[in-house]
């Protein structure tokens, strides 16, 4: 079919803009990470109505259907060949905001919604480093998570409903505290929707769910794969909506999601200790989370040595003159209703690190501690800055987690990759939950590119196949990592996975090549 009839097609059906010119096409063809993907078509969505249309007229003649927020995906989640829809411009409001729940469309900024929150005294944990920019939808398709993820949690532990289409245009609401799936099965199945979360269930008996708890990541981050961990609760309430936290888009389109919301903490303080090297600073990971921190992050020489983050940004002064001897820095907040217990555990935290580490700053003050946090969140942008050419940091193996147990241990292996092949490299990341963000600075227009990226992303998601960690924690699979995902978790894991695809998108037109590869 002829790319002008589409178009023309697509504009007479979508209330929202059409947009197929080259400039259009070259501004979305780009995100965060280093692909370059030509889409045939964008839509800024109007509302659901917009989007079921769409996706009925694309499912009949067989066009694919990609999903996109703020573009801030670092594996080219919302990059495709096909319609590209955009939910920023008008699909960007709070539908309901009660005392426990909010209920937005997946067009929102985080930081729109904190702000609005924080009038009501509320928050959204989830608090990615791209939060003035990232959408809550692109937050649900990588189910996000950022610096206070250890104290609280994940997108997919807040996420308690959505609104999806399907890609043959059917909307289904699921906003239910929870399914029966035998009242599922016993229905009489007329309807599409319905059917759906009944095949779904029917995936999951009690030898399976067995399988799924003995063979999925044990650690606090994951967004490998589909998490059908969480689709049965531990009181095996079925809970079918969370099956599209981290799903990509790929088994269909949000167009509202229901969130639980936290009152804010009355008090926080936080600490900033700074070591010799990343080793002496791992190594007191667990240490400090026997005091049972809301986050615990890191920053390694490797980052401030680049960017100078400490000299203009903190004011703090720690060696980090070379890549053997550079300082490390954690960041410790510790938050909570009751003063006098953030005080004492400030106090057992000194303690337990003298010796050890320097504290550089501890801060009660709101403007010190954003200060601080607004440093950490930086690194990203500070590291996406290093490429120089065709010199660039590598994101394949940057979101790898391991227990914090085994932090120490995986770092070291990590640092022994590094000079097996002699590369360059930085660390940062969350390291109350073992999710290192690291990256090895390699010359892509090199003939022997390929062949060390392989090489080196085999040897370290072996190492974390064997620690039973995730290859990514929080930034998704996309199109770097979706061709590991079944080695990850084995043959009858990956089996479900394609059934779920299946269940959900028979013809595989939604954000093909995410996920599971056809």
């Amino acid at each position: 079919m002829h790319q002008q009839k589409i178009d023309d097609d697509l504009r007479s059906i979508a209330k929202g803009n059409v947009l197929s010119d080259d400039w259009s096409k070259k501004i979305y063809s780009v995100d965060a990470s280093e692909f370059e993907i030509l889409p045939s078509t964008i839509i800024q969505v109007k509302d659901k109505e917009d989007i079921s249309n769409i996706c009925t007229y694309a499912y009949a003649k067989q066009l694919t259907i990609t999903g996109r927020g703020a573009g801030t995906g670092l594996l080219g989640q919302s990059l495709s060949t096909g319609i590209s829809l955009d939910f920023t411009k008008y699909m960007n409001k709070i539908s309901e905001i009660e005392n426990d729940y909010v209920i937005v469309q997946p067009g929102i900024v985080k930081a729109v919604l904190d702000k609005e929150l924080k009038k009501k005294g509320k928050f959204l944990p989830p608090d990615p480093a791209s939060s003035n920019f990232c959408t809550i939808g692109g937050m649900i398709a990588n189910n996000s998570s950022g610096i206070h993820a250890l104290g609280y949690g994940n997108t997919i532990d807040f996420l308690e409903g959505i609104e999806i289409i399907y890609s043959n245009g059917f909307i289904e609401s699921l906003f239910k505290n929870t399914y029966n799936r035998h009242d599922l099965a016993n229905k009489e199945i007329n309807s599409i929707k319905t059917n759906k979360l009944n095949q779904l269930s029917k995936l999951f008996s009690s030898n399976i769910l067995q399988y799924i708890s003995l063979k999925f990541p044990k650690v606090t981050k994951n967004s490998c794969g589909y998490r059908i961990d969480t689709v049965f609760d531990t009181r095996k309430r079925y809970l079918p909506y969370k099956i599209f936290a981290a799903s990509e888009g790929t088994l269909g389109i949000t167009t509202l999601a229901k969130f639980r919301i936290l009152d804010l903490p009355l008090y926080k303080s936080v600490m900033v200790i700074g070591f010799e090297n990343i080793l002496k600073a791992v190594k007191l990971v667990p240490t400090v989370l026997s005091l049972i921190p809301t986050s615990l992050e890191l920053l390694d020489h490797s980052v401030l040595c680049y960017e100078k983050i400490l000299r203009n940004k903190l004011n703090f002064k720690v060696n980090s003159n070379n890549n053997n001897n550079g300082g490390t820095l954690l960041f410790v907040e510790f938050a909570g209703d009751d003063v006098v217990k953030i005080e004492s555990k400030i106090r057992s935290c000194k303690e337990k690190l003298y010796g050890y580490g320097e504290i550089l700053e501890v801060t009660s003050d709101y403007v010190s501690s954003e200060r601080i946090w607004s440093a950490r969140k930086s690194a990203l942008n500070n590291v996406m800055k290093l490429t120089v050419g065709s010199r660039k940091p590598i994101s394949l193996i940057e979101d790898t987690i391991v227990n914090p147990e085994y932090l120490y241990d995986y770092t070291l292996f990590l640092l022994g990759i590094y000079k097996k092949y002699k590369l360059n490299y930085i660390f940062y990341g969350h390291a109350g939950n073992g999710n290192l963000h690291t990256r090895p600075l390699l010359d892509t227009a090199s003939s022997k590119y390929n062949d060390i990226i392989a090489s080196l992303a085999t040897d370290v998601f072996s190492k974390v196949y064997e620690l039973s960690g995730s290859i990514t924690a929080e930034h998704g699979d996309g199109i770097s990592r979706t061709k590991y995902i079944s080695q990850m978790y084995g043959n009858t894991i990956f089996e479900i996975f394609k059934k779920i695809k299946f269940i959900f998108d028979p013809t595989n037109i939604m954000n093909p090549g995410k996920k599971i590869i056809q």
